[in-house]
């Protein structure tokens, strides 16, 4: 996993592929993340969920959930790449700057990951 001096996880291709792989095999992960700028995110990741009921949003059981802790979460196609404003419209209330920036870098080079098989 990549990870800054102070030991949180940083975007990188260890890091996308790390918790592609533990979603792969245990369906979430938690990480402690910076954007390296000045911003810290603790954010579950969750794939594959067992779930029942009917859903709003157009969110299915197969995506992945992303949840940034006491900010917001989502529910993620994983098959195609997002932008930065549908992440920043979907986790931050339309907000864009270069924390969402790199969250959707973070929620790509997972989703690509995540494909590979």
């Amino acid at each position: 996993m990549n990870v800054d001096k102070y030991g949180e996880v940083v975007n990188g291709e260890k890091t996308y592929k790390k918790i592609a792989d533990f979603l792969k095999k245990d369906g979430s992960f938690l990480i402690g993340w910076t954007d390296e700028k000045f911003t810290h995110y603790d954010i579950l990741f969750s794939y594959n969920c067992d779930g029942m009921g009917v859903f709003q949003r157009g969110i299915k059981i197969s995506d992945l959930f992303v949840s940034i802790i006491s900010v917001g979460s989502f529910g993620f196609k994983v098959d195609t790449e997002k932008s930065i404003g549908y992440v920043g419209e979907k986790l931050f209330y339309g907000k864009t700057d270069i924390s969402v920036e790199k969250i959707t870098q973070l929620i790509n080079g997972i989703i690509k990951n995540l494909n590979r098989e």
